[in-house]
């Protein structure tokens, strides 16, 4: 606030960076504190009917601004007319849907193009796919992109800041809805990302579900 004079434009400049180092320090120890209370089933999960395509529309307009900052456009495959629920906790999913489109906007190339779809699997599943035409995945280092702390050697010169821990946390969300995640990718082409979650059945559905949170711990998210 200036209180103690007006800043020269240096130590303006410092003070951002030491903020901005700060937020990336905070980002990252959320992140690991996340993966960890997820890996382990310590996060507890709201597992409901859901219309996944309102998630999309959340998730699609709080990055349509990213997206036209790069000059980016998002194509969605038209829906089917009676895309059933999903049986899945909502906030979790909206957080594996804003990780993957971020990721496809963060490595797209500016004017680039994300198309998003949505059906039937055909076997009790509802299959989302998202693609797009960045800088795709090396073929040598395809086998570990969910692994812990693991990004591609072109992700990292494309984008320095990144934890390594944003595929690892969607993976693990995935699967404890009894989804399958998987991709294609080809290196400097672009990459598509396939994930299903199971459909709703009616009441008394359930899944594998996580170990209850010990009594007075809450769940960190982080999206």
């Amino acid at each position: 606030n200036e209180d103690l004079g007006v800043l020269s434009t240096e130590q303006r400049t410092f003070l951002l960076k030491a903020y901005q180092s700060n937020d990336r320090m905070i980002s990252l120890v959320n992140d690991m504190l996340g993966a960890d209370r997820i890996e382990s089933g310590k996060v507890r999960y709201a597992f409901q009917p859901v219309q996944l395509s309102d998630v999309v529309d959340n998730v699609l307009f709080e990055l349509l601004p990213q997206a036209n900052a790069r000059s980016l456009t998002i194509r969605l495959r038209p829906r089917p007319a009676t895309l059933p629920k999903v049986f899945a906790d909502p906030e979790r999913i909206r957080a594996v849907l804003q990780n993957l489109l971020e990721n496809s906007v963060k490595y797209s190339r500016p004017g680039g193009a994300i198309e998003l779809g949505m059906r039937e699997d055909g076997k009790g599943a509802v299959l989302v796919q998202i693609k797009d035409n960045g800088i795709g995945i090396p073929k040598e280092q395809q086998k570990n992109i969910f692994n812990r702390f693991f990004r591609a050697s072109n992700a990292v010169k494309a984008e320095t800041d990144g934890s390594g821990l944003g595929l690892f946390i969607v993976k693990n969300i995935v699967e404890r809805h009894d989804g399958k995640i998987w991709f294609d990718s080809t290196e400097g082409e672009g990459v598509t990302f396939y994930f299903t979650l199971p459909i709703y059945t009616g009441p008394g559905q359930g899944v594998s579900r996580p170990l209850p949170l010990p009594s007075g711990e809450m769940p960190v998210d982080r999206q």
